[in-house]
């Protein structure tokens, strides 16, 4: 028997024994199940941040699966990061003889394999198998290859992509075991104190699974372990950087300035000794991208060249990076964070939308501008406190400009807790506080 067939027996028995952890907590559901029971049947990939919580989300699919009907001797679970496991095309292409060797079931079954990008070529085994109806393919990965705007070539048409993105403050109270009634919140002191409370620790240490589950004390030690094998892992050794630290000062940089310009960051390494081309900042920048680690918004312009010439606005995947790494950030800095993450949530799926930021030649700005194809939906401030009066004018101001040269008539100003709407030449402003988005007690698209 060879070491490739004995290890996967080992690992798949194992599976067998356990389909799920005792310990899964259900998290809002963004999967659609009319491609598993439906005649048509798509390959399901997974994709998102490392910790964010791919791995139990194939198993709460799995377990649905099972709830639904299919019987759990059907579906079969493989890490290929679990050490025992040979990083090979060989392993793949065992994978489903042994599994029919080992095990008897009858009809379909569900094969659920995480981090499969970590074997070469597995896009065209996927197809394979796939094209042959041999399996239901659930597949995730610390990869942007599994995304929908990047899935290899092979797999166009035959897949469907899910970004997870980390918790929902929902589920975050879910996995803190609170159980708060949100209805009539405002109105109930020592309700919305508690959930104002939970809301401080989800802007500071956002809601990457684990975090979520440490003990404060633990949380930063974590998240800065995180970094060091997003850096390693998903960032060094897939697309073979031979110079680590260039590329954990930069995204320490970026953390710490959300205005990133290549030529400037360009200029702060050199000064920091490092010996690096323009060229390559930019493909770093891509590759954190690519791991899900950042985000980058353009300026809002029907020109091109603007978009690409103008600084971009970093955004990261999970504030908690923000704390861990950041030197200089307050609370506004993680507000506008944690919003970017909720419109992006809110757009997932959707090719037409995207999101912007707007800013005018006197340097007026706004956060975000939401937009369906070329139409401009919403446009929307983040302000912790805006009832100083200087801040509360360059906000606005801003707001209402926008407003004029996009022909919208009203703007949101998402704030920590200060409610209000006012109008200032015709144009409507809502003061929206975060709480009430999170729990969906107020949309913001």
């Amino acid at each position: 028997m060879s070491n490739i067939d004995a290890s996967l027996k080992r690992v798949l028995v194992e599976s067998q024994e356990s389909l799920y952890p005792g310990d899964l907590i259900d998290r809002e559901q963004v999967f659609d199940y009319t491609f598993v029971f439906g005649r048509v049947k798509k390959i399901h990939t997974v994709c998102g941040l490392r910790r964010v919580g791919k791995t139990y989300y194939l198993y709460q699919i799995r377990r649905d699966l099972i709830k639904k009907g299919i019987p759990p001797e059907n579906t079969f679970y493989l890490n290929i990061e679990d050490e025992r496991i040979p990083k090979s095309t060989e392993t793949l292409s065992r994978l489903i003889p042994i599994i029919k060797e080992l095990f008897s079931f009858k009809g379909d079954f569900y094969l659920f394999i995480d981090e499969i990008h970590r074997v070469p070529r597995w896009s065209e085994w996927a197809r394979r198998i796939h094209d042959s109806k041999k399996a239901v393919l659930f597949i995730s990965g610390s990869s942007s290859q599994l995304s929908s705007d990047n899935i290899p070539r092979e797999l166009r048409g035959r897949s469907l992509s899910i970004q997870l993105l980390p918790l929902t403050f929902t589920d975050f109270l879910k996995f803190k075991g609170e159980r708060i009634n949100t209805n009539y919140l405002e109105w109930s002191e020592e309700r919305l104190s508690r959930v104002k409370s939970y809301l401080n620790e989800y802007i500071e240490y956002g809601g990457l699974p684990e975090i979520v589950l440490t003990p404060k004390y633990k949380k930063i030690l974590l998240a800065q372990d995180y970094f060091k094998t997003i850096i390693s892992r998903d960032i060094t050794e897939q697309f073979k950087i031979e110079n680590k630290s260039v590329l954990e000062d930069l995204l320490k940089l970026i953390v710490n300035s959300p205005i990133f310009s290549i030529s400037k960051t360009h200029n702060v390494l050199k000064s920091m000794g490092h010996r690096v081309g323009k060229e390559t900042v930019k493909k770093y920048v891509d590759y954190a991208k690519k791991a899900f680690f950042i985000d980058a918004v353009y300026i809002y312009s029907r020109n091109i060249k603007d978009q690409l010439m103008y600084p971009r606005k970093i955004y990261v995947t999970d504030n908690v990076f923000i704390k861990a790494l950041g030197i200089d950030f307050d609370m506004g800095r993680l507000l506008e964070n944690l919003v970017y993450i909720e419109l992006k949530r809110r757009i997932l799926g959707n090719p037409l939308m995207k999101i912007h930021y707007w800013r005018d030649r006197g340097g007026r700005e706004v956060d975000f501008v939401v937009l369906r194809g070329n139409e401009a939906l919403k446009l929307i401030q983040v302000s912790w406190d805006p009832t100083e009066y200087e801040t509360r004018k360059r906000e606005t101001r801003a707001l209402v400009k926008a407003g004029k040269e996009l022909g919208l008539k009203e703007g949101l100003i998402i704030t920590y807790d200060f409610e209000d709407i006012e109008e200032i030449n015709h144009f409507k402003i809502k003061y929206v506080p975060i709480w009430k988005v999170l729990i969906g007690k107020r949309d913001i698209i």
